[in-house]
């Protein structure tokens, strides 16, 4: 059974890939195929296009780039593919998730553990790339002050996923944006977002792939 399921995963992304090679340059399809093979890095690739496409275009945009929930680097790396010379700051534990609430059944503490020195050495090619190990949003202060065009959420939880809109939302630029991996897949993820953006002007939006990607206005 998990030899057949391994062989349907593999089948369902190399259609994937074959897909992207029709409609992304070839560079992308390349980047991405190279990201997925170093890391083991777990998103799919039409994830990792909309993902890198999305930082592209705000590369030129006020604001720096955030990222909370790392891994193994391999959404960060994609991002400082597309990101110019941007500020690029990295949150996560680097210890795994921390305890699952109520909300988020069938994850436990310490999963998706990533070892910060992997990561850096991972990324070290790349300028103004800046870290921050530790528990978000108590690991925030240095950038507090700061204004963002573009925010990747990958965090899993409902209140780490909350935590982090509460912060990075009011400190979006006008039409920067904020992207988060597993919001159709993850029921905490969904629900932080939905209780959240349902007292402001801006809507979730919920793309074809397990992302959603709020604009502020």
């Amino acid at each position: 059974m998990r030899l057949l399921a391994k062989a349907m995963r593999f089948s369902i992304k190399f259609s994937l890939f074959r897909l992207l090679t029709f409609r992304k340059n070839k560079e992308l399809v390349q980047l991405i195929k190279r990201i997925q093979s170093e890391s083991g890095f777990m998103m799919w690739p039409d994830e990792m296009s909309m993902l890198y496409t999305t930082a592209f275009a705000l590369k030129n945009k006020k604001g720096d780039f955030a990222e909370v929930g790392v891994s193994t680097g391999g959404s960060a790396k994609l991002i400082s593919e597309a990101k110019g010379g941007k500020n690029f700051h990295l949150f996560d534990t680097f210890e795994g998730l921390p305890e699952p609430g109520e909300q988020d059944k069938h994850l436990h503490r310490g999963q998706y553990t990533c070892s910060l020195p992997a990561v850096k050495e991972y990324l070290k090619s790349y300028t103004a790339i800046h870290y921050y190990p530790g528990l978000f949003p108590q690991t925030s202060k240095p950038v507090e002050n700061k204004t963002f065009s573009f925010v990747h959420l990958d965090v899993d939880l409902y209140q780490s996923t909350l935590d982090a809109i509460r912060f990075f939302y009011p400190r979006l630029e006008t039409g920067g944006m904020l992207i988060s991996h597993d919001y159709s897949t993850v029921p905490g993820v969904r629900k932080a977002f939905d209780e959240f953006f349902i007292e402001t002007p801006e809507v979730v939006v919920e793309l074809p792939t397990s992302q959603c990607l709020v604009v502020k206005i």
